[in-house]
């Protein structure tokens, strides 16, 4: 109706548009510059952020800490204040300074005697003699070589072997009262001689004469030695971090070498990105029941690599390789010929087949052929942590970065309150500190508490990763701005909603105007200002249709919205829900991420809903478990599934459909014509005109992907990219074709009045008009309207389609392929963006598909859709390791009877609601 139109495109873009205007012409060509809105006057505008879906990034390389700026302010606070600790011995490595090396030696005896020097080698581009020269010509007599001080002088030379080692004495003097300025002086100078190393010789007398100390017990830094006679202790100071039990060297800790992107910290193995591709054997062996000579390792199959499978038969019987038996019953050893391959005969096994297509994977079909069968692996040098081990050895409290950042939100939260830190560090460490804890609070407080800094922003639902967004907007305290959210109640329960409502209720109260995006019935009753566009879609909105406090809302006879929020209008409670006797679905031990040895029933030819709060587990259990294996028992390409024991039943469908919400193309050039396959037949009625047979035009002449009757000055797109160096790119509608894609001679070609052009810029609605009687578009057409996209353009890009008509339009393509086999649909949260409305009319898409024979596995929030549900499935009782459980499963009656169950209350209120709505 207009609502991201006026959210997004229009205050969101006058804002930011505004605000990157005050900024000079060069600093510009780094900003995303928005088009002018079309429209008359927009006053009183404060800058803007957007908080959207499409803000979230797919890269590995992105994180929950990343995003939100938790691993920067992390990086800089254990660069502070993290001690190192030598990750072999596990002891504390300090470094030395003058100052605390002075501090330290002034706490000897008085009287005690000391010597001050520092180490010093030949190096390569002198001789001996040159060496020791260059240490007299600077004033020093005296060297410690092998527990013995001797003087320098012109014999030295020939008593030291080449590259040796010797430790040049700087300074004598005694502990007094006014020694601590000479003695800090001498370490000064000792540790700039010695390049960051010094050395002290502490004499250390018998005991009973008063000026026996030590400086603590034997260490490798710290070591007694005879030197004339008497015995003294050697201590070593180092500006380094060195461990010297273990002879290593750490860097010096600083924000680069914490941050996995940095070649500084990053695990040299996995570049950062904590885990490895390799071959995956059970992608290789995808049957295991199968023997050899049935295929069943899978590369081999093809024709084009089916000689590697004769030659592995043709010498099993010289080495006793069983191949007619199932695979899983092979022995050690024959799986070891199989993989390695037998070199005496020039067989390379597996290993050698894959090295074979990792030198040639330049050429692209190679390359795809080869992904096929590898998978991601955690990195076994730093076990998934990203960071080297210096890196790891940077620690708070007993706890390095990635410790830290593999908690759960609440776990971090909690041990940042509780850490055992020094007043030193909690002095230094003060404002990261509290930058810390406030963004981990606020994560918290928005529902997703459950994460680890360290998980993927690609791994997250629609509504975590837009609620981590979120967090990174409100964690930047700024006041005065407008924050335009859209939809961030995505993904949520209901039970999660009163922490969101109250999160955006504070960045009310700081100074910002908030203007939400949303259907969610808790988010419009706590706003203090609501704005209604309608009364339709597409042509048929655009228009204010009420405005005011909510309570105005429920009372407004205009407001369809306000209907439902009254209760005027309500979701009618079927008699009698449909019979789950068609079939099962068992999944039997599923244990991915947070799922406890689940065994659940999904049955088959009825809409069952999977519900729980944010973080229970419904996507693993759905989307990584259930339909990959459902999908490799099929037959069809999917992603690995998530651990499970075995699946029960997947015999009775023909067919497994996943439907997310991934975009349906990325470029301008695919529209929702092309993707539900109506174009062929409406380019086809235009090449059947008689004025495009007289001149020769055929189908492909209609279409602005190839050449022949689209415009060549832009190649189909409409509008000519200008690059303008210094600033943001400009786009000019192309001056031949006036922005319509097609050669002029193209446009003149009509079909009852109307060229090809103009056909595009219908509405779904106005084209099933246009085309009466042509069956063929109107039945796809169809599909488009029953799930609820009448209102979008033929021609509109796909990539300015939001999640849920991605997920809608995907559907009607099914619907439009009129599938007879039984087919298992999987959706997740296909009521995004959908007004109340919206949603009775995709359950009469759900009907028709089940009235087919199919079958509808839902994840999903949305009140009406747990009401029309036949079955439900509530995992709970919480998020990550409180979840994983199926709390309450039945018809939606009987799981709002159970006590235990979030969902089950929320639908007894749904119901109530229902029923006092029936009776006024």
């Amino acid at each position: 109706s207009g609502k991201t139109s006026l959210a997004l495109d229009t205050l969101y873009a006058e804002g930011q548009r505004r605000y990157i205007e005050s900024f000079s012409t060069y600093t510009r060509q780094f900003l995303q510059q928005l088009d002018k809105p079309d429209a008359t006057s927009i006053e009183g505008i404060p800058p803007s952020i957007a908080v959207t879906r499409a803000n979230s990034s797919r890269s590995s390389r992105a994180t929950v800490g990343s995003s939100t700026q938790i691993n920067e302010h992390l990086q800089l606070l254990f660069a502070r204040i993290g001690e190192v600790v030598c990750h072999s011995c596990g002891q504390l490595v300090e470094r030395d300074s003058a100052e605390s090396a002075s501090e330290r030696l002034s706490r000897l005896a008085e009287g005690t005697r000391l010597m001050i020097g520092f180490p010093s080698h030949r190096g390569e581009d002198r001789t001996n003699q040159q060496w020791i020269a260059d240490l007299v010509a600077l004033g020093y007599r005296r060297y410690v070589k092998s527990d013995q001080l001797a003087e320098l002088s012109a014999d030295t030379p020939n008593e030291l072997a080449d590259g040796e080692l010797i430790e040049v004495v700087l300074d004598r003097l005694v502990i007094s009262g006014d020694s601590l300025p000479r003695l800090r002086e001498s370490l000064e100078a000792a540790l700039e001689a010695g390049r960051g190393a010094a050395v002290a010789w502490v004499e250390l007398a018998a005991e009973g004469n008063g000026v026996a100390h030590s400086l603590g017990p034997a260490t490798p830094k710290n070591e007694a030695l005879q030197l004339t006679g008497k015995t003294w202790q050697r201590q070593r100071f180092s500006q380094f971090f060195r461990c010297d039990a273990c002879e290593l060297d750490y860097p010096t800790p600083e924000p680069q070498l914490l941050n996995f992107n940095n070649p500084l910290g990053a695990c040299p193995t996995c570049e950062g990105f904590g885990n490895v591709i390799g071959v995956d054997m059970e992608l290789v062996v995808p049957d295991p029941s199968k023997s050899i000579r049935e295929g069943a390792i899978a590369p081999w199959n093809t024709p084009a690599y089916a000689h590697e499978l004769e030659e592995l038969l043709s010498l099993a019987y010289d080495y006793q390789l069983p191949v007619d038996v199932p695979y899983s019953d092979l022995q050690p050893e024959h799986i070891q010929l199989i993989v390695e391959g037998v070199p005496d005969r020039k067989f390379g096994g597996l290993n050698g087949f894959f090295h074979w297509l990792e030198r040639r994977k330049y050429k692209m079909h190679l390359r795809v052929f080869l992904s096929r069968w590898r998978s991601y692996y955690p990195c076994g040098d730093c076990q998934g942590t990203r960071l080297n081990p210096a890196a790891l050895a940077v620690q708070i409290a007993g706890r390095s970065i990635a410790d830290v950042s593999r908690q759960q939100i609440r776990a971090a939260l909690d041990w940042f309150h509780t850490a055992e830190l020094t007043s030193w560090q909690r002095q230094v460490g003060r404002m990261l500190l509290e930058q810390v804890t406030a963004r981990l609070q606020y994560l918290q407080r928005v529902g997703v508490g459950h994460l680890a800094l360290e998980r993927p922003l690609r791994t997250l639902s629609g509504g975590e990763a837009q609620r981590v967004a979120l967090t990174s907007a409100l964690g930047s305290n700024l006041m005065g701005m407008l924050y335009v959210l859209d939809e961030p109640c995505v993904g949520l329960h209901p039970a999660d909603m009163p922490r969101l409502v109250e999160t955006i209720h504070s960045l009310r109260d700081r100074g910002n105007t908030v203007a939400v995006v949303e259907h969610d019935p808790a988010l419009i009753r706590a706003a203090d200002q609501v704005v209604e566009l309608g009364p339709g879609a597409g042509e048929f909105g655009g228009r204010l249709v009420f405005q005011g406090t909510p309570a105005e809302l429920l009372e407004s006879p205009d407001s369809s919205t306000g209907d439902w929020l009254a209760g005027r209008r309500t979701f009618a409670q079927p008699e009698t829900r449909r019979q789950t006797d068609q079939g099962w679905l068992r999944l039997v031990g599923a244990r991915g991420n947070n799922l406890r040895e689940l065994t659940v029933e999904f049955p088959l030819g009825v809409l069952c809903v999977v519900t729980g709060v944010s973080g229970a587990g419904k996507s693993t259990l759905v989307q990584h478990t259930l339909y990959p294996a459902a999908a490799q028992r099929l037959g069809i390409d999917a992603d690995k599934p998530a651990p499970y024991v075995d699946l029960i039943g997947a015999s009775q469908v023909e067919d497994a459909v996943m439907i997310d919400q991934t975009p349906i193309g990325r470029t301008p050039r695919s529209n929702p014509v092309t993707y539900i396959k109506a174009f062929d037949p409406i380019r086809a009625l235009f090449a059947e005109t008689t004025e495009a047979q007289s001149r020769g035009f055929k189908a492909s002449h209609f279409s602005f992907n190839v050449d022949g009757g689209r415009c060549e000055a832009c190649s189909g797109d409409g509008h000519i990219q200008v690059d303008m160096k210094m600033m943001a790119d400009v786009y000019m509608r192309c001056a031949e074709c006036h922005g319509q894609r097609y050669r002029r001679e193209v446009l003149e070609v009509k079909h009852r009045g109307l060229n090809i052009a103009e056909v595009l810029d219908l509405s779904v609605r106005e084209a099933f008009s246009f085309f009466r009687g042509h069956r063929k578009i109107l039945a796809k057409l169809k599909c488009l309207m029953d799930v609820g996209l009448d209102y979008l353009r033929l021609g509109q890009p796909a990539n300015t389609l939001s999640g849920g008509e991605a997920q809608r339009l995907k559907m009607a393509t099914y619907v439009a392929a009129a599938r007879r086999g039984r087919t298992l649909f999987v959706l997740d949260e296909p009521t995004t963006g959908l007004h109340f409305s919206d949603v009775l009319q995709l359950l009469d898409c759900f009907d028709s598909l089940i009235a087919m024979g199919h079958s509808m596995i839902v994840v999903e929030h949305n009140s009406l859709m747990m009401q029309a549900a036949d079955f439900i499935v509530d995992l709970g009782p919480g998020a990550a390791d409180l979840g994983g459980r199926i709390v309450a499963q039945g018809t939606p009656e009987e799981v709002a009877r159970h006590p235990d169950s979030l969902t089950g209350g929320f639908l007894a209120g749904e119901f109530r609601r229902s029923a006092d709505a029936a009776k006024l």
